[in-house]
């Protein structure tokens, strides 16, 4: 008698665990279809696997709709201050050009001072026009630096507002998410599932044992009330 009312409750739980367990493994297992006699295994391969693409293409949906929209990634570019790497990359590369152009003019003058030296007499008087040319050589530098810098930077300005909108909406960001989740192994895939949510997986498991035992006790009740 005590066996007939113990074991209902303990049977219940053992079935719950089993079968909660089971289905979180069915999840992902089996990997790949199975076959007996030419006969398809029914709920092979896992949920996950089988229906792998339909679960890919719900995610990238989520990431491009809500994760990463439009607006999203246009802040993230604003607020890693490219332009002002940016700016600080072309002012190099004026500089170098600026600098490149007016050695060479410089140069050029000068040469042509020392063709004509024997209507210009005396050594202070050369060193005196070298002066001269090096301090006007410097003005013209920040003068045009300053120009071709501000006229970039408007350039810039303007072309980043009309052009990184259409880029940005350019990217295919859902086909990059459902690519890179089909390339996962599945096996990889299971296991960082598995991971980051074993403790509620075990949870669930430990449920359907708890269920599965309450059920039993209710029969084991139902059985001393007919007795």
């Amino acid at each position: 008698m005590l066996i007939e009312y113990v074991v209902p409750p303990l049977l219940g739980a053992f079935i719950g665990y089993i079968t909660n367990w089971l289905a979180i493994k069915m999840l992902f297992r089996p990997f790949e279809e199975k076959y007996i006699f030419g006969f398809k295994v029914p709920f092979t391969p896992g949920l996950i696997p089988r229906r792998r693409k339909e679960i890919a293409l719900s995610i990238a949906e989520t990431v491009e709709e809500h994760i990463l929209p439009l607006e999203k990634l246009y802040k993230l570019f604003e607020d890693s201050n490219y332009k002002e790497r940016l700016y600080q990359r072309i002012e190099l590369i004026i500089d170098e050009l600026i600098n490149n152009i007016l050695e060479d003019l410089k140069k050029n003058i000068k040469e042509s001072i020392s063709l004509g030296k024997v209507s210009i007499k005396g050594a202070v008087v050369i060193t005196a026009i070298d002066k001269l040319i090096d301090k006007a050589m410097d003005k013209l530098r920040q003068k045009i630096k300053k120009s071709l810098i501000e006229k970039a930077s408007n350039t810039i300005e303007k072309h980043f507002e009309e052009e990184l909108p259409i880029m940005l909406s350019q990217l295919k960001i859902k086909d990059m998410v459902v690519e890179t989740f089909m390339e996962i192994d599945i096996e990889t895939l299971e296991k960082v599932v598995i991971g980051f949510s074993e403790k509620q997986l075990k949870y669930i498991t430990y449920t359907g044992a708890v269920l599965g035992f309450l059920i039993g006790l209710l029969q084991t009740v139902y059985l001393l009330i007919i007795n």
